[in-house]
């Protein structure tokens, strides 16, 4: 095979422009399963966080023995642009001198992000990092996560009962289930509903958001204790998604 000068002079002049732009050169990789959502179903107009009592969203995997870079940044495609969610990946110094993360296996939160329409909708999950050790350089590994959001169902009631039946009275220490019914049947994703108790000392264990699971039309809070009043008091809940409030028949707590 002959080797013809000007082939020479294109080799030799990318190996030299490789030579003087060291920090420039990245390897992206697509469809990684370094950072990726685990939770794909989502509700319209609700934060995660709020539901979730801050359950992480999506797993990196840090492929390096040692990061000396290492950033995780996710796009929800919804017009807020990219950024950084929060992770428990903790920055050390290899021997008190480089700050890195180490190899391992790091949650990821995104607490701000609320789903605004319902959908199919893909979400961009990426990370930029460089192995301490390695030639200049970060990698890019990308990921097009496919996720649902759903439309959040109606509350149609709400009511005090026990044993199945509708309640108007309770006495103090004893205890009150609360039977929430929505329009239709949950999405995949379940319905959250929102609840508030007036006043708010009478019981003591209602959840802020009670998950009603996929399909189901109803769903009830078994077994919650109320306080003891020194007179007759009276409590109501509120439960809500979207649309109208509904609130529970009013219920005397006796002493």
């Amino acid at each position: 095979m002959k080797i013809t000068i000007p082939f020479l002079m294109i080799v030799f002049c990318a190996l030299a422009l490789a030579l003087l732009l060291p920090g420039q050169a990245t390897v992206a990789r697509a469809g990684s399963d370094y950072m990726v959502l685990t939770a794909t179903d989502f509700e319209a107009g609700v934060s995660y966080r709020s539901v979730q009592s801050h359950a992480p969203v999506g797993l990196i995997t840090n492929p390096c023995s040692y990061a000396d870079n290492f950033v995780p940044t996710i796009d929800w495609n919804d017009g807020t642009g990219e950024h950084k969610p929060d992770t428990n990946a903790e920055t050390k110094l290899f021997y008190t001198k480089v700050p890195v993360v180490q190899n391992g296996v790091y949650l990821f939160w995104d607490d701000t992000h609320v789903a605004v329409a319902p959908g199919a909708q893909t979400v961009v999950t990426k990370l930029t990092v460089h192995c301490l050790g390695d030639p200049p350089g970060d990698q890019v590994f990308v990921t097009r996560n496919a996720v649902n959001v759903y439309a959040r169902i109606p509350v149609n009631q709400a009511e005090f009962t026990k044993d199945g039946k509708g309640v108007d009275s309770v006495k103090g220490h004893d205890t009150v289930d609360l039977t929430l019914t929505l329009n239709a049947p949950a999405p995949q994703s379940g319905t959250w509903v929102k609840l508030e108790a007036e006043p708010a000392g009478l019981l003591n264990s209602l959840p802020p958001y009670f998950h009603i699971p996929a399909r189901q039309t109803q769903a009830t809070i078994s077994a919650m204790e109320l306080h003891h009043p020194t007179s007759n008091a009276s409590l109501i809940v509120t439960a809500s998604t979207l649309g109208r409030p509904q609130k529970t028949q009013q219920l005397t707590v006796l002493p």
